[in-house]
């Protein structure tokens, strides 16, 4: 069975998801930065993360408001993922600086 959403519908749905992973960036940096750390800022993104997959796997089909909130939630999730883990930071303290 198809879905009944129309075009312009699905185009708001992911115009809000790709918005959202550019303001997740912007937003969850300067929560990273002033406020949280990066720890307490990641373990927000990946909760934002899985509340939108596990929105998107139980909403229904035809229900744009929950499709457009499920993808707003992985994308400023995942969107700010790309910004919050430094790759030498996933290394020792030792060999940080021969890995930037």
């Amino acid at each position: 069975e198809d879905s009944t959403l129309t075009e312009s519908q699905l185009g708001i749905i992911f115009t809000v998801g790709s918005w959202s992973t550019q303001g997740g960036r912007f937003f969850f940096g300067i929560a990273r930065d002033r406020y949280f750390g990066t720890r307490i800022t990641t373990c927000i993104c990946l909760t934002a993360t899985a509340a939108g997959c596990i929105g998107i796997a139980f909403c229904d089909k035809n229900n744009m408001a929950a499709l457009a909130v499920s993808l707003f939630l992985v994308g400023l999730g995942s969107g700010a993922q790309l910004c919050l883990q430094p790759v030498a930071g996933l290394f020792p303290t030792n060999s940080q600086g021969s890995i930037v």
